[in-house]
């Protein structure tokens, strides 16, 4: 359901933006420079150098698009160290188990040695 969602918002989104480029497609409208301004009361003090507005309209649509791959990439990332860490347990579980079961049937040998010593020394 996640990813019809998705898609259905992706398309809504890239008709709104190619609608807005076809109907402005005339050299004024994208021609027309635009400046960015930062300002800091007096401290600091930043002016872009004029881009069109076409230029910034498609830089910001693909940093956009950008952003939402590595957004929607970040949970199967965390998801991803989550099972190694798991399966890393896992391997070291298997190892203590492996571990203990040699250690009950190195045990349950020594046990029947025992016996059957006691048994021949019973019967002798």
């Amino acid at each position: 359901m996640k990813r019809i969602t998705f898609a259905i918002i992706m398309a809504v989104l890239f008709f709104v933006v190619l609608n807005f480029v076809y109907c402005n497609l005339d050299d004024a409208t994208f021609g027309y420079n635009v400046m960015f301004k930062f300002r800091v009361l007096g401290l600091l003090n930043i002016q872009s150098v004029p881009i069109p507005l076409g230029f910034a309209l498609l830089a910001s649509f693909s940093i956009g698009m950008v952003a939402i791959a590595l957004l929607e990439a970040l949970p199967s990332f965390f998801k991803t160290l989550e099972i190694r860490a798991k399966n890393k347990r896992i391997r070291q579980l298997e190892k203590e188990l492996t571990l203990v079961r040699s250690m009950v049937d190195s045990k349950q040998e020594v046990q029947m040695v025992r016996t059957i010593d006691a048994e021949e020394k019973e019967s002798d």
